[in-house]
This record gives C-alpha cells, structure tokens and sequence, in this order.
C-alpha cells in the first residue's frame, strides 16, 4: 500500500463517521426528485451515518405562508421519524433564500422547529434583520454556493461558514473561488451534496470522528471544525 493510501486509512479510522449536510427531498422542495423515504434508504445504502435534511424555505408561488410551513415541518418531522426506523441519523435544516432581496440561499441549522413561522415571516426581509432577531450563538448559517451564477456575496459577518464544496452536477459553484473567499474570511468550510435527483448521491461526505445525536451536537462539531472532506471516495485535504 501507497503511503498515501496508509495515511488516508488512518484519517478514515480517526474520522469514521460519514454526514451528508445538503439535502432536498420532495415534495417541501418543488424541485426534489424524490420522495423522504427515497432518499433516506439511498443514502443509508450508500454507508452514511447522518444526514441533514435542508429543504428550501422561503416564499412560494400559490402557497400561502401557513400552507409551506405545514409542509416543511410535516416532511422534516416525517423524515426524523423514518430515519429512526431505518438507522440513519436526521438533522433538521433549512435551505434560507430572502426572495425579496436577491436568489442567495443559506443552510441553517440548529433552529426550534416551533419558530418555523416566524422564521418564514423574517424571510420577508433580509439576511441582517434576520440574523439579529433570531439567530444565537448556537445556530450554525452557511452561505450556500456562493459562488455560483446569480449569487451575491453577503457580509461575512453574518456568516459562521461557507458552503465551498458543492456537487450538484448541473451547476458550477466555482469550488476553487468559494475556497479562497472562505480562507481568506476566516469562515468554517463545508461540503454537502445538494442531492435534488437520482443517481447523484455518494459524491461526497463530510467524515466525523463522532455522530453528533442532534442538531445542537452537529452545531458544535461545524463550529470545532474537526472534520474532514471525502470527494469520490477519496480523502481531500
């Protein structure tokens, strides 16, 4: 064996637990493919131990407020208690876009799941307004892709990290670019899938040396930033 490949072992024995933090599932995301359960028993058959559910979360054409948050808490709530059955670990996300202001999404997470309908009001606005009437110290927002066409980069200090790595196959997020905005920011690094269709998922993982329990444990393990990116099954550094 490469010592290459000695050293990779070793990093996946200190970093064994796989997450996937940038998922959609339909039909609380209009543009998923496939249904909770779908994408549940597709990314637990590809070996992960976690994965974050971040349904897209602001204004929607011919759906009324209370109608969009019925259904993302029902689909999330739906998804928890599926990945219980199967043996996957759930976090609830959320996919942030201030339609009101620009087309720039946002991951989030360690919200109460009870504050779903204020959130969705604060989307009204923007990123500032909402990061200084809800969001605390231990809620984790990332900007998502920033670097992909039609997005704007926003105030850094409003961010706790970047979504550098994205492997959404249709479009270019210009990884190099949002990894040098990111280390240049001093911002936390992330990597997600932003799985929408078949045949897309294990493309990548986030490897952790533990499996956070819930979303409070998963905010403070993207905040240690002690983990890291697998890309192809292969270690990336």
């Amino acid at each position: 064996m490469k010592q290459t490949e000695k050293f990779a072992e070793e990093l996946r024995k200190l970093y064994p637990v796989r997450l996937e933090l940038h998922a959609h599932t339909s039909p609380a995301s209009t543009c998923a493919q496939l249904t909770t359960e779908e994408v549940l028993t597709t990314f637990k058959n590809d070996g992960y131990d976690g994965i974050a559910i971040t349904n897209h979360f602001y204004s929607r054409e011919g759906c009324t407020m209370k109608e969009q948050v019925d259904l993302f808490r029902g689909e999330l709530y739906s998804a928890l208690e599926m990945g219980e059955k199967l043996g996957i670990k759930v976090y609830a996300g959320a996919e942030l876009r201030f339609s009101k202001v620009n087309d720039n999404d946002y991951l989030f997470f360690g919200y109460d799941s009870d504050d779903l309908y204020y959130i969705r009001q604060l989307l009204e606005l923007d990123l500032e307004t909402f990061v200084k009437n809800y969001k605390t110290d231990d809620m984790f927002l990332i900007q998502a892709h920033p670097f992909r066409d039609r997005m704007e980069r926003n105030n850094p200090e409003l961010l706790d990290g970047v979504e550098v790595f994205n492997m959404h196959p249709n479009h270019n997020s210009r990884v190099a670019v949002a990894a040098r905005f990111a280390n240049e920011q001093g911002k936390v690094m992330t990597m997600g899938t932003d799985f929408h269709h078949p045949n897309h998922d294990n493309l990548c993982a986030t490897r952790a040396p533990y499996l956070p329990e819930n979303e409070k444990e998963l905010v403070k393990l993207l905040k240690s930033d002690d983990f890291i990116f697998e890309i192809g099954n292969r270690i990336v550094l």
